[in-house]
């Protein structure tokens, strides 16, 4: 499963001899080299996305922030900068470049990998004095003993965990820097090179994604609404019945409603990456037009179903509509790659 947030991270420190380069330089090579690292194991495919922060030595003020620009590997590969807004920068006053480069990838599942837009993000930090920390988040728990239902899964681990495990040893040759693992998260413990396994006990007491995941983006989406929007429901008992949400011919997420509980929501498809989230948004929000039109659950879903939608929100798929048994299995549904 995918989860919004990293289920776990490892950072390397490291320092140069050389204290007045190009940060920008130093700073888009270290997230490349790690790249490298990832695509050579089959973690990273494809071209990816980075945010850039390029904050003041003095007071930590934000001189320049990009969010979710286009990376092309073949560009980058070639030299190129990732960002071209970077010669507007007043380098004198700089004090730190961060870059983050969420990168897509494949699991592998029974031998099949299984694709998703963040798999990785890799930031980096330079700073003006020399000092630098690599670190890689990893949002997906193919690495781990158990996945986020809290249900064992030795096979899923037996097939990626070594690739991690290789990947985390070859960025610590790499940096010449000792792997550091974050503390424990919400989904597991990290370990130098890996997870630690967790104990075998009832899956209910293990569900991670229940209890932090389903909330946390749920949280997000709603976040961005009006305070004084009307809803129907988030929560229900009963059989849902969904569409798919797509952008660009991919899915990205899952309208539902049920009428019993006055119930209807959106359910981000988490391997979708961000963009699952942000249309979101747009879904809850003409949830909420057709509620104060005093339509039902089944009645707003079927009235979405038939607006063309926009680039932003997407649009529901046609004949996508079907039934899951109950929330809880559609949320499911939702993490999976």
């Amino acid at each position: 499963m995918i989860a919004t947030t990293p289920v776990g991270s490892w950072s390397w420190e490291t320092k140069t001899q050389i204290s007045d380069d190009d940060l920008a330089t130093r700073c888009t090579q270290g997230v490349l080299n790690a790249w490298m690292v990832l695509r050579a194991r089959g973690l990273a495919e494809g071209n990816a996305r980075a945010d850039l922060t390029v904050r003041a030595k003095d007071d930590d003020t934000v001189l320049l922030g990009l969010k979710r620009v286009h990376v092309d590997l073949q560009s980058a590969l070639s030299g190129n900068q990732f960002f071209s807004d970077l010669p507007t920068v007043d380098w004198d006053r700089v004090g730190v470049v961060t870059i983050d480069l969420s990168t897509p990838g494949a699991s592998l599942r029974a031998g099949q990998p299984r694709h998703v837009e963040k798999l990785f993000t890799i930031s980096v930090d330079a700073w003006a004095s020399g000092a630098g920390t690599l670190t890689l988040h990893t949002f997906s728990d193919a690495w781990m003993s158990h996945d986020l239902r809290g249900h064992k899964q030795p096979e899923v681990q037996e097939e990626n965990a070594p690739r991690l495990k290789s990947a985390l040893a070859a960025i610590e040759q790499l940096t010449e820097a000792e792997t550091i693992p974050s503390d424990p998260t919400s989904y597991g413990i990290p370990t130098e090179d890996g997870f630690e396994d967790l104990p075998d006990e009832d899956p209910d007491l293990l569900d991670s994604w229940y209890m932090f995941e389903v909330p946390r983006r749920t949280e997000q989406i709603q976040a961005k609404l009006p305070r004084t929007a009307v809803s129907f429901g988030m929560e229900t008992n009963s059989p849902v019945e969904f569409f798919e949400v797509a952008v660009g011919g991919r899915v990205v997420g899952y309208l539902w409603a049920a009428d019993g509980d006055d119930a209807a929501g959106y359910e981000p498809r988490t391997p979708a990456g961000d963009e699952a989230l942000d249309t979101g948004c747009s879904w809850l929000a003409r949830l909420s037009e057709a509620k104060k039109r005093g339509l039902s659950p089944s009645q707003a879903l079927r009235d979405l179903s038939a607006w063309p939608g926009d680039s932003q929100a997407g649009t529901i798929v046609s004949a996508s509509l079907r039934e899951a048994s109950s929330l809880e299995d559609l949320q499911e549904l939702s993490g999976r790659e």
